[in-house]
């Protein structure tokens, strides 16, 4: 991809927190580098690629011979070999390099791969200690802005490890996406609920915790085979650190301190970045913060603006002493809800986005959020309006400033909003003005189920349905995911379901289907 002044500034930005990242670390040469053996295999946990450009990708894998052993460590640098080529034989490689896994890292690898043809399939794999990796597939995007046809992506979100298995993953991989998008709770922290299988901590707090979830996680079969099929471009929620903290606020397990949070959050985020692939660029910058917003464009026909709406966001409206979790509250009681100071992105997100919003057009623009978008009205058992703070509701005025943002971009390129978090489906659209349901469409919205965590709020969400006209669909009764075909004149959407996450062997079938036309900005379902 070129680089716009824009990107430009943007790439150098995440690139002064891998600098101060070095700067940091004491594994910055090969001299000490060894040639281990190990009695397991150490690619156990897989192989990944994310953050596609028209030159090349971020390929992934962590050496883990023993992966769910806390006591385990392999001492001091390895060498990593990775091959990139052409064809899946490996007949035609086009790209070797040997990369350091540093124990500082828990030896994972994070090899960022350019000089590579835009647009097209390449295929990679690893080499250490005499053993092959399993092999990944990824296609670089086309050139930025040159014509492009088609794109097929998927989304997901909320994997609890143990309330299902994988199944939808395996589904997703099927599809033979070109890009996959990961929207939150890739982890879930806390043991609850119905289960299948179990994790190997209850409530994670340490860097070794959560190390071990995203292992047990990245063990699964089927996550594996998702990461192999595709790239993959990451946000996230609350559930890999912990349920609804908001910046640097959150809950603390017994005997803790609310001080202490932050050394959990830290901690948590170190975990993901060595289980992702992502770019060197999101590790820790000075203020201890990992910057995941972003942009990726593919040719003229898409671009995804990506946001992290937990990082920098404010703390909840009208909390109660002591609470560091979402509530429903009233909204004749509670101003905050309308100060317009209070901001869900932080200023200098919005302000990344609302540049992002006026560059030159795609036809299509996908916002990449972890939850309903959109206005969710309720009531308390008295009838008052109320809100949950959590979700964009507890932040209206900032939710507010993006929809206009879409409205003042829709005749140049038009928007769709993509989500997770509810433990459902659900289809509606983006309005002006919630209050008016005659008011303007600017854009539709999907959230796409979820990989395994359930949900018991059926009859609740559907007697609201009535005083919510703008959503179209609601359904939380099943599991699955989103998969999107994007051409130049439409937008074809499936929420693809399966029945049981029980049975690693359950089939997947298409719940619901939708079109958006170029130039109509609400969805119209079609058969499925």
């Amino acid at each position: 991809m070129s680089l716009t002044p824009d990107r430009r500034r943007f790439l150098n930005s995440w690139a002064m927190g891998a600098a101060a990242a070095m700067l940091a670390s004491p594994w910055r040469g090969s001299a000490l580098a060894q040639a281990p053996r190990f009695a397991n295999d150490p690619f156990s946990l897989g192989v990944a690629s994310g953050d596609p450009l028209s030159d090349g990708f971020v390929a992934w894998t962590r050496l883990a011979p023993e992966p769910l052993d806390p006591d385990y460590a392999i001492e001091g640098l390895v060498e990593v070999a990775l091959e990139v080529a052409s064809d899946e034989g490996f007949r035609q490689i086009v790209h070797r390099d040997v990369v350091m896994a540093r124990p500082d890292n828990a030896h994972a690898v994070h090899a960022e791969v350019h000089g590579l043809l835009p647009g097209r399939p390449y295929f990679y794999r690893f080499q250490c200690a005499g053993v092959t990796s399993p092999v990944g597939r990824v296609k670089t995007a086309p050139l930025y802005g040159s014509p492009l046809s088609q794109l097929r992506f998927a989304w997901h979100s909320c994997a609890h490890y143990e309330q299902g298995f994988f199944n939808a993953y395996r589904d997703m991989a099927a599809q033979n996406p070109d890009v996959i998008l990961s929207l939150g709770d890739y982890i879930y922290e806390v043991s609850y609920g119905p289960s299948v299988r179990r994790m190997p901590v209850d409530d994670a707090s340490s860097l070794s915790d959560y190390r071990l979830v995203h292992a047990a996680n990245k063990m699964d079969r089927d996550l594996q085979a998702a990461h192999a099929a595709a790239p993959w471009l990451f946000i996230w929620d609350d559930h890999e650190v912990a349920n609804d903290y908001q910046g640097d606020v959150g809950k603390v397990l017994p005997g803790q301190t609310p001080d202490q949070f932050r050394a959990r959050r830290l901690a948590a985020y170190k975990a993901f970045f060595e289980h992702v692939p992502l770019r060197t660029r999101s590790r820790f910058d000075a203020a201890q913060q990992m910057r995941i917003y972003g942009e990726v464009a593919f040719g003229d026909l898409v671009d995804f603006t990506l946001l992290d709406t937990r990082q920098y966001r404010a703390r909840a409206a009208c909390l109660p002493e002591g609470r560091f979790e979402g509530s429903s509250v009233l909204r004749e009681s509670c101003p905050e809800l309308n100060d317009p100071n209070r901001s869900i992105l932080g200023a200098r997100q919005e302000r990344f986005v609302r540049e992002q919003f006026a560059r030159a057009p795609f036809k299509w623009s996908v916002l990449v959020q972890p939850t309903l978008f959109g206005e969710l009205t309720q009531t308390d058992q008295q009838g008052r309006p109320t809100a949950f703070t959590d979700g964009w509701g507890g932040f209206a005025p900032a939710r507010q400033r993006l929809i206009d943002m879409m409205a003042q971009r829709r005749r140049e390129s038009q928007s769709v909003v993509i989500g997770g978090d509810m433990h459902g489906f659900w289809a509606a659209d983006v309005r002006t003005d919630y209050a008016n349901p005659a008011s303007e469409t600017v854009a539709c919205e999907f959230v796409g189920g979820s990989v395994t965590s359930k949900s018991y709020n059926f009859e609740r969400f559907t007697r609201i349905l009535p005083a919510n006209p703008h959503i179209k669909f609601f359904d939380d009764r099943t599991n699955g995911y989103g998969l999107v075909d994007v051409r130049a004149d439409r937008m074809e959407v499936k929420l693809r379901h399966t029945d049981s996450t029980w049975r690693r062997d359950s089939a997947f079938s298409n719940l619901k289907s939708y079109v958006v036309e170029r130039g109509n900005p609400s969805a119209v379902e079609v058969s499925a």
